[in-house]
Protein backbone atom coordinates (compact mmCIF):
# COMPACT_ATOMS: atom_id res chain seq x y z
CA UNK A 1 0.00 0.00 0.00
CA UNK A 2 1.19 3.53 -0.72
CA UNK A 3 2.82 4.96 2.37
CA UNK A 4 1.05 8.31 2.06
CA UNK A 5 -1.91 6.84 3.91
CA UNK A 6 -2.13 4.28 6.65
CA UNK A 7 -5.60 2.97 7.33
CA UNK A 8 -7.12 4.30 10.57
CA UNK A 9 -6.88 1.81 13.42
CA UNK A 10 -10.67 1.72 13.62
CA UNK A 11 -10.70 0.13 10.17
CA UNK A 12 -7.86 -2.38 10.50
CA UNK A 13 -8.93 -3.78 13.88
CA UNK A 14 -11.71 -6.31 13.23
CA UNK A 15 -13.65 -5.60 16.42
CA UNK A 16 -13.59 -1.84 15.80
CA UNK A 17 -14.42 -2.28 12.13
CA UNK A 18 -17.47 -4.37 12.97
CA UNK A 19 -18.55 -1.83 15.58
CA UNK A 20 -18.18 0.85 12.89
CA UNK A 21 -20.42 -1.17 10.59
CA UNK A 22 -23.05 -1.65 13.28
CA UNK A 23 -23.15 2.09 13.98
CA UNK A 24 -23.43 2.75 10.25
CA UNK A 25 -26.35 0.33 9.98
CA UNK A 26 -28.14 1.34 13.19
CA UNK A 27 -27.50 5.10 13.42
CA UNK A 28 -26.31 6.43 10.06
CA UNK A 29 -28.47 4.24 7.83
CA UNK A 30 -31.04 6.98 6.97
CA UNK A 31 -28.43 9.33 5.49
CA UNK A 32 -27.18 7.10 2.68
CA UNK A 33 -30.35 7.07 0.56
CA UNK A 34 -30.68 10.84 0.97
CA UNK A 35 -27.07 11.52 -0.03
CA UNK A 36 -27.31 9.06 -2.93
CA UNK A 37 -30.36 10.90 -4.26
CA UNK A 38 -28.54 14.24 -3.92
CA UNK A 39 -25.52 12.91 -5.81
CA UNK A 40 -27.60 11.51 -8.65
CA UNK A 41 -29.75 14.63 -8.89
CA UNK A 42 -26.68 16.86 -9.16
CA UNK A 43 -24.59 14.75 -11.53
CA UNK A 44 -27.37 13.18 -13.66
CA UNK A 45 -25.11 10.12 -13.93
CA UNK A 46 -27.42 7.10 -13.86
CA UNK A 47 -25.40 4.43 -15.66
CA UNK A 48 -21.84 3.31 -16.30
CA UNK A 49 -19.20 2.73 -13.65
CA UNK A 50 -18.89 4.45 -10.27
CA UNK A 51 -16.26 4.46 -7.54
CA UNK A 52 -16.90 5.06 -3.83
CA UNK A 53 -13.61 6.05 -2.18
CA UNK A 54 -13.08 5.14 1.46
CA UNK A 55 -16.33 3.22 1.28
CA UNK A 56 -15.97 1.44 4.60
CA UNK A 57 -18.81 -1.10 4.88
CA UNK A 58 -20.14 -0.02 1.48
CA UNK A 59 -23.40 1.67 2.47
CA UNK A 60 -23.14 4.69 0.17
CA UNK A 61 -22.09 2.55 -2.79
CA UNK A 62 -25.07 0.29 -2.12
CA UNK A 63 -27.45 3.25 -1.92
CA UNK A 64 -26.19 4.74 -5.21
CA UNK A 65 -26.41 1.37 -6.99
CA UNK A 66 -29.95 0.81 -5.71
CA UNK A 67 -31.11 4.11 -7.24
CA UNK A 68 -29.35 3.91 -10.59
CA UNK A 69 -28.00 1.54 -13.21
CA UNK A 70 -24.42 2.19 -12.12
CA UNK A 71 -21.98 -0.57 -11.29
CA UNK A 72 -20.32 0.69 -8.13
CA UNK A 73 -16.84 -0.21 -6.89
CA UNK A 74 -16.62 0.16 -3.11
CA UNK A 75 -12.93 0.91 -2.47
CA UNK A 76 -11.36 0.92 0.97
CA UNK A 77 -7.82 0.66 2.30
CA UNK A 78 -8.78 -1.97 4.90
CA UNK A 79 -9.01 -5.67 4.01
CA UNK A 80 -11.36 -6.11 6.98
CA UNK A 81 -13.68 -3.39 5.70
CA UNK A 82 -13.58 -4.93 2.24
CA UNK A 83 -14.76 -8.23 3.76
CA UNK A 84 -17.52 -6.49 5.75
CA UNK A 85 -18.62 -4.63 2.63
CA UNK A 86 -18.91 -7.96 0.82
CA UNK A 87 -21.13 -9.24 3.64
CA UNK A 88 -23.39 -6.19 3.30
CA UNK A 89 -23.47 -6.56 -0.48
CA UNK A 90 -24.46 -10.22 -0.18
CA UNK A 91 -27.10 -9.34 2.41
CA UNK A 92 -28.71 -6.96 -0.09
CA UNK A 93 -28.22 -9.27 -3.09
CA UNK A 94 -26.17 -6.61 -4.86
CA UNK A 95 -23.14 -8.63 -5.93
CA UNK A 96 -23.75 -7.84 -9.62
CA UNK A 97 -23.83 -4.09 -9.11
CA UNK A 98 -21.56 -3.39 -6.12
CA UNK A 99 -18.03 -4.77 -6.03
CA UNK A 100 -15.64 -4.26 -3.09
CA UNK A 101 -12.02 -3.50 -3.93
CA UNK A 102 -8.90 -2.86 -1.87
CA UNK A 103 -7.22 0.45 -2.63
CA UNK A 104 -5.83 3.77 -1.44
CA UNK A 105 -7.03 7.14 -2.71
CA UNK A 106 -3.40 8.21 -3.23
CA UNK A 107 -2.81 5.36 -5.70
CA UNK A 108 -6.22 4.34 -7.02
CA UNK A 109 -5.87 0.88 -8.61
CA UNK A 110 -7.75 1.68 -11.83
CA UNK A 111 -6.74 2.93 -15.27
CA UNK A 112 -7.08 6.51 -16.44
CA UNK A 113 -10.59 7.50 -17.47
CA UNK A 114 -12.37 4.50 -15.93
CA UNK A 115 -15.26 6.07 -14.04
CA UNK A 116 -18.38 8.02 -14.93
CA UNK A 117 -18.90 8.92 -11.25
CA UNK A 118 -16.58 9.11 -8.25
CA UNK A 119 -18.09 9.67 -4.80
CA UNK A 120 -16.89 9.74 -1.23
CA UNK A 121 -18.47 10.65 2.07
CA UNK A 122 -16.23 11.36 5.05
CA UNK A 123 -13.02 9.73 3.86
CA UNK A 124 -11.27 13.02 3.03
CA UNK A 125 -10.72 13.70 6.73
CA UNK A 126 -8.20 10.83 6.67
CA UNK A 127 -6.36 11.64 3.43
CA UNK A 128 -2.69 12.23 4.15
CA UNK A 129 -2.14 14.27 0.98
CA UNK A 130 -5.37 15.77 -0.42
CA UNK A 131 -3.59 17.23 -3.46
CA UNK A 132 -2.36 13.80 -4.55
CA UNK A 133 -5.79 12.35 -3.77
CA UNK A 134 -7.68 14.86 -5.90
CA UNK A 135 -5.25 14.38 -8.77
CA UNK A 136 -5.84 10.63 -8.58
CA UNK A 137 -9.60 11.15 -8.59
CA UNK A 138 -9.36 13.34 -11.67
CA UNK A 139 -7.10 10.80 -13.35
CA UNK A 140 -9.60 7.94 -13.05
CA UNK A 141 -12.59 10.05 -14.14
CA UNK A 142 -13.83 9.90 -17.71
CA UNK A 143 -13.66 13.12 -19.72
CA UNK A 144 -17.37 13.70 -19.14
CA UNK A 145 -17.35 12.20 -15.65
CA UNK A 146 -18.31 13.71 -12.34
CA UNK A 147 -16.96 13.54 -8.81
CA UNK A 148 -18.96 14.33 -5.66
CA UNK A 149 -16.69 14.39 -2.60
CA UNK A 150 -17.17 15.66 0.94
CA UNK A 151 -19.08 15.10 4.10
CA UNK A 152 -22.52 15.62 5.55
CA UNK A 153 -25.70 14.05 6.83
CA UNK A 154 -28.09 14.84 4.00
CA UNK A 155 -30.17 17.43 5.86
CA UNK A 156 -30.35 19.26 9.19
CA UNK A 157 -32.96 16.95 10.68
CA UNK A 158 -30.81 13.86 10.14
CA UNK A 159 -27.71 15.70 11.32
CA UNK A 160 -29.35 16.71 14.60
CA UNK A 161 -30.78 13.24 15.15
CA UNK A 162 -27.45 11.50 14.56
CA UNK A 163 -25.41 13.91 16.67
CA UNK A 164 -27.78 13.49 19.59
CA UNK A 165 -27.73 9.71 19.26
CA UNK A 166 -23.94 9.56 18.99
CA UNK A 167 -23.51 11.86 22.01
CA UNK A 168 -25.38 9.30 24.09
CA UNK A 169 -23.30 6.43 22.71
CA UNK A 170 -19.99 8.29 23.00
CA UNK A 171 -19.73 11.63 24.86
CA UNK A 172 -16.48 12.46 23.00
CA UNK A 173 -17.93 11.81 19.55
CA UNK A 174 -19.19 15.35 18.90
CA UNK A 175 -15.83 16.91 19.79
CA UNK A 176 -14.07 14.57 17.37
CA UNK A 177 -16.64 15.37 14.70
CA UNK A 178 -16.12 19.12 15.11
CA UNK A 179 -12.33 18.71 15.02
CA UNK A 180 -12.50 16.72 11.79
CA UNK A 181 -14.72 19.34 10.19
CA UNK A 182 -12.07 21.97 10.85
CA UNK A 183 -9.51 20.10 8.76
CA UNK A 184 -11.61 20.26 5.59
CA UNK A 185 -13.08 23.71 5.17
CA UNK A 186 -14.02 25.46 1.96
CA UNK A 187 -11.01 27.79 1.97
CA UNK A 188 -8.26 25.19 2.25
CA UNK A 189 -9.94 22.73 -0.11
CA UNK A 190 -10.41 25.48 -2.71
CA UNK A 191 -6.66 26.14 -2.62
CA UNK A 192 -5.89 22.46 -3.12
CA UNK A 193 -8.29 22.16 -6.05
CA UNK A 194 -6.80 25.24 -7.71
CA UNK A 195 -3.44 23.48 -7.62
CA UNK A 196 -4.62 20.03 -8.69
CA UNK A 197 -3.80 19.35 -12.33
CA UNK A 198 -6.89 19.30 -14.49
CA UNK A 199 -9.29 20.72 -11.91
CA UNK A 200 -10.76 23.12 -14.42
CA UNK A 201 -14.40 22.71 -13.46
CA UNK A 202 -15.38 22.40 -9.85
CA UNK A 203 -17.66 23.98 -7.31
CA UNK A 204 -18.96 23.72 -3.78
CA UNK A 205 -22.22 22.68 -2.22
CA UNK A 206 -22.25 24.18 1.26
CA UNK A 207 -25.70 23.91 2.76
CA UNK A 208 -27.69 21.70 5.11
CA UNK A 209 -26.56 18.64 3.14
CA UNK A 210 -23.00 19.32 4.29
CA UNK A 211 -19.85 20.52 2.54
CA UNK A 212 -19.36 18.81 -0.81
CA UNK A 213 -17.21 19.40 -3.88
CA UNK A 214 -18.32 18.54 -7.38
CA UNK A 215 -15.71 18.17 -10.11
CA UNK A 216 -15.82 17.71 -13.88
CA UNK A 217 -13.06 16.75 -16.27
Amino acid sequence: MNQKQACPNSLTNERKAREFNEVAKQVFAPIYPVIAEQILAKTKIMSGQGLDIGSGPGHLALAVAARSDLTMYAMDCSPIMKAIAQENIDEQNRSKTVKPVLGDVHTIPFDDGTFDLVVSRGSWFFWEDPLVAFREILRVMKDDGWAYIGGGFGNNSLKHEIIETMKVRDPDWERGFRNRQGTRNRKNVDGILNTAAGAGHYGFIDDESGLWIWMRR
